[in-house]
């Protein structure tokens, strides 16, 4: 735990300053790229912010801690010092320069959710929406899923290397006998290919059927778009580090595979005709409802 460990204020003093200065340095030079070509920084070169994430792990790592909650309550018993109080306002000011960076770079691709669903967010789903079958490769509809007496919790993942997607799925799956007790079958639903859904399956396990939507009519129906800021927000990437931290792997997926790393993701839950129950559209790869939201939308639905 955070508070057994044991940090001087020159060590704290030391790793924050370092954090903030290779954070400063990535946000320089993405800076310097997207002024020079906004265009031609997104595809090739806007990935290099990720190397905050191994910035943060190496930071938490200093600290001895695996995570920023615990390095939180560390500074926060040192706040007193004003070495690291300078360093955490420091942080704080390079997360809000960063950030704004961000939502520049969705305003001038017009990239926010909002633009590109058009603001509209649909509150049911038709029979005849189709889908590719991700085991066979076949069009399905949803219709072949509905009228059987049970609710739909569709789960669009973002792109299929995403451990944060892969994470929900395997939460829902350990809670799925629950989940089936009260009549709710999950479908995943991806945009990606059906090779791309035969290697997930491969490499997950997953039981759940898996529906693909290539051209993406479902995801932007339910208003989720792609995103910069949501996703490579400055906290949302030293969430990252909790995995790199904890020397947990990320997916070894192939890059031609993983499609738009920015889509959003979300989890939308429809009755049997297909009206939605439960809409919850992710604010950042982080964002998932519980199971208990699911199950308490489908009560209130009964009640």
């Amino acid at each position: 735990m955070a508070e057994d460990v044991a940090v001087s204020e020159e060590t704290l003093t030391d790793a924050l300053s370092l954090l903030v200065n290779m954070g400063k340095v990535l946000l320089q030079n993405a800076k310097e790229e997207a002024a020079a070509s906004l265009e031609n920084f997104v595809p090739h070169k806007i990935t290099t912010l990720f190397g905050l994430i191994t910035a943060g792990a190496n930071f938490y790592k200093s600290l001895g801690v695996k995570k920023k909650s615990e390095a939180e309550a560390i500074w926060q018993k040192s706040y007193h010092c004003a070495a690291v109080r300078e360093q955490v306002e420091e942080l704080l000011q390079l997360e809000n320069e960063w950030d704004s960076f961000l939502e520049s770079v969705d305003e001038g691709l017009q990239t926010t959710d909002v633009q590109l669903s058009g603001g509209n967010k649909t509150d049911s789903l038709s029979p005849e929406t189709l889908f590719t079958d991700g085991r066979s490769g076949k069009s399905v509809t949803l219709g072949q899923y509905l009228g059987q007496g049970q609710s739909l919790l569709l789960v669009l993942t973002r792109h299929f290397g995403c451990l944060l997607s892969r994470d929900h799925v395997t939460e829902l799956e350990a809670c799925q006998a629950l989940l089936e007790a009260r009549s709710v079958r999950v479908l995943i639903v991806s945009f990606g290919s059906v090779e791309g859904a035969q290697l997930w399956l491969e490499q997950t396990g997953c039981t759940f059927d898996i529906l693909l939507d290539p051209q993406r009519k479902v995801y932007r129906s339910f208003g989720l778009g792609s995103s910069y800021i949501k996703v490579m927000k400055f906290d949302c990437l030293l969430q990252y580090s909790n995995y790199v931290a904890a020397n947990i792997d990320f997916p070894d997926f192939p890059h031609r595979l993983l499609e738009d790393l920015y889509q959003l993701g979300g989890d939308f839950l429809l009755d049997d005709a297909g009206k939605v129950l439960l809409s919850h559209p992710s604010k950042n790869p982080l964002d998932r409802p519980t199971v208990e939201d699911v199950l308490q939308a489908v009560d209130r639905e009964l009640h």
